[in-house]
């Protein structure tokens, strides 16, 4: 069985999100399950493991750093500005960090708190790495957020991290609103880089046999981590070809922290589509869709249950 992994469109605005025929299809003749945690303790279970063992921040760095740190969280950077009800938080996506900006943040983070080893690493600018220092307290305990915060329903309030890490976010927090960046970005009426949202912590000491990375790959870099460890066969694609692909292949094509309405349509083109081609000709014998609650397994004769119409994405997740 194929397995295309999708979480983030639960949370998609109905009003932004285009009509996606392909991924409606699997989804509604598909035979439908909650998943019981999260799409990355999933993965790590495709791949023959647990969290504990493929820790997401760690195996993320070593899909897309040259030099992955053992112990790191996975960072992203979050908005804000001042509205008329209070202080919201905005999506990296939305904020259109450029490089410099983030390059600039990261080394102010490092004058102040490289003297501790702790320091951030830009993957991409709405992705970034927070490395803590050498020490018991913080690889012991710096587990971050449960979840990315592409994960959380827009009401939802997660559950803090430990004392020295929400210590450290609050310290971060005034460093950041105080930086020529962010004066920069008020001036031109943009909203400011207030903060990060680490998650997924942990220890993945750096194994023999390491397969070099392949920067041109695009996919949630978790799971191509998971390809350079060895642990998930296969290398990344743009998209479904069966003449390379098949059962038992995975595709993780956004990260949570760039996933937005307009990448589902090429979710659609790119995978969807031939996928539910490729189901319906009998050139895989299953498509596994999994969304951040639910996982949708769609067998070759459940493709033309044609009573089973397609319905919006909302209805579905």
């Amino acid at each position: 069985m194929f397995t295309l992994f999708v979480p983030g469109i639960e949370f998609l605005p109905e009003a932004a999100s285009a009509r996606l025929p392909a991924l409606e299809r699997l989804l509604a003749r598909g035979r439908a399950r909650p998943l019981p945690d999260s799409p990355w303790a999933a993965l790590a279970r495709l791949a023959g493991g647990e969290l504990q063992r493929w820790p997401v921040g760690p195996v993320s760095a070593f899909g897309e750093l040259d030099a992955p740190p053992p112990v790191c969280l996975r960072a992203e950077p979050l908005g804000a500005e001042l509205e008329r009800h209070g202080l919201f938080r905005l999506r990296a996506a939305t904020l259109a960090i450029t490089r410099a900006e983030a390059e600039a943040l990261a080394e102010a983070f490092r004058q102040t708190f490289g003297g501790e080893g702790r320091r951030l690493e830009i993957a991409c600018p709405e992705r970034w790495y927070l490395i803590p220092a050498d020490s018991p307290g913080d690889t012991g305990d710096w587990q971050g957020f449960e979840r990315p915060a592409g994960m959380l329903a827009a009401d939802e309030r997660p559950a803090p991290p430990e004392a020295g890490l929400r210590l450290l976010l609050s310290e971060l927090e005034m460093l950041f609103h105080a930086h020529p960046v962010n004066a920069a970005r008020r001036e031109r009426g943009v909203a400011d880089i207030a903060g990060l949202h680490p998650w997924g912590g942990g220890r993945l000491d750096r194994p023999a046999g390491l397969l070099s990375r392949d920067p041109a790959v695009v996919e949630e870099p978790f799971l191509a981590g998971l390809r350079r460890l060895g642990a998930v066969r296969g290398r990344g694609h743009a998209r479904f070809d069966p003449a390379k692909q098949g059962a038992g292949d995975v595709a993780w094509p956004l990260a949570t922290e760039t996933h937005g309405a307009a990448d589902m349509e090429s979710i659609e083109d790119a995978w969807a589509a031939p996928l539910l081609s490729a189901l319906r000709r009998g050139r895989v014998d299953g498509v596994r869709v999994v969304t951040g609650r639910t996982v949708h397994e769609t067998r070759r004769f459940d493709a033309f249950r044609f009573w089973q119409r397609a319905r919006p994405l909302a209805e579905l997740c």
